[in-house]
């Protein structure tokens, strides 16, 4: 071979490959597997020192002191606060942690843009999306007569509580639907595609979730988490996190699925538990599986139907 045509064959090899290894590629910087690990593994990290590490210390702490249930009302008035708020300080450092997290993520994964932008209307729209689900589950449940209600609905209970529980809400949803819309479905998409993107984002969200071990509890969850990202792809960030608040606070602080103390009312205690969750919540009952798949195949339609 010429030398002319050597360097001309030398010339030809694609510049993103001279720098490829199995850390880097020539394009992308870092792969993606390295980055999707690196990504988990500080969530997890977060996850672990904030939820439960944190409680972990607390509850050293209260033992320490002598301080529980029984005797919390006789110890001084800081200590009652620490240990009545002290799910709350976890949640929010757990919170504060996540957003940094992202915040960092997004430069490593070289994605453009802000972590996210000021609230839009979208977020109000999408909250009273999510709250509606809970509430025609609970409307299915209550026409035939079919639950057994501990608060009758003729007398709900408030509690100067629940408004700092609403906003802790929504600080933690925004935290993890910028780790897992921002960040992981972001840099997937851009480096895989929407399906990987919303496979692993829906794999996360259950793992760190919590679905109680049932089988209708863990499809529920998949199909919540579909949802918020269909919800992402096609309207944004603060509609996902519009979606999930309004059906937790639905869920947890409105109508107490699952028997939530902080609930307007308590909805538990359900006869037909199967379609319903019975006490273990709304997440483990048919109802949440029929809701969740046709507002799924709404959203998708629209989607097409769109394009």
């Amino acid at each position: 071979m010429s030398r002319s045509k050597r360097e001309a064959g030398e010339q030809s090899v694609p510049a993103t490959n001279q720098n490829s290894n199995i850390w880097t590629t020539g394009n992308d910087g870092i792969r993606t597997g390295w980055l999707l690990a690196v990504s988990l593994f500080g969530y997890a990290l977060v996850m672990l020192s904030s939820r439960y590490g944190l409680i972990r210390a607390f509850a050293a702490l209260f033992e320490a002191w002598g301080v529980d249930a029984v005797n919390v009302r006789r110890a001084p008035a800081w200590a009652r606060f620490i240990y009545v708020w002290h799910g709350t300080i976890a949640t929010l450092t757990f919170a504060a942690l996540t957003l940094l997290l992202a915040g960092w993520l997004r430069k490593l994964w070289r994605l453009e843009g802000r972590l996210f932008e000021p609230p839009s209307g979208r977020l109000w729209k999408a909250t009273a999306v999510g709250i509606l689900g809970p509430l025609i589950v609970a409307a299915l449940c209550l026409i035939p007569d079919s639950m057994r209600l501990e608060w009758p609905l003729t007398a709900p209970r408030f509690s100067w509580t629940l408004p700092v529980m609403v906003i802790v809400s929504l600080v933690s949803t925004m935290a993890e639907e910028a780790f897992t819309k921002r960040v992981l479905y972001d840099g997937l998409q851009a480096r895989w595609n929407r399906f990987w993107a919303t496979a692993v984002v829906c794999a996360v969200f259950l793992l760190g979730s919590g679905f109680g071990g049932s089988v209708v509890g863990a499809v529920n969850t998949l199909l919540l988490g579909a949802v918020v990202c269909v919800l992402y792809a096609r309207y944004g960030f603060w509609t996902s996190v519009g979606f999930r608040w309004g059906w937790s606070m639905a869920n947890v602080f409105l109508l107490g699925f699952g028997g939530g103390d902080a609930a307007v009312y308590r909805l538990y205690g359900v006869s037909e538990a199967l379609m319903t969750g019975g006490d273990a919540g709304l997440m483990h009952g048919l109802w949440a599986i029929l809701l969740l798949l046709a507002t799924g195949i709404v959203l998708i339609w629209r989607r097409h139907d769109a394009e």
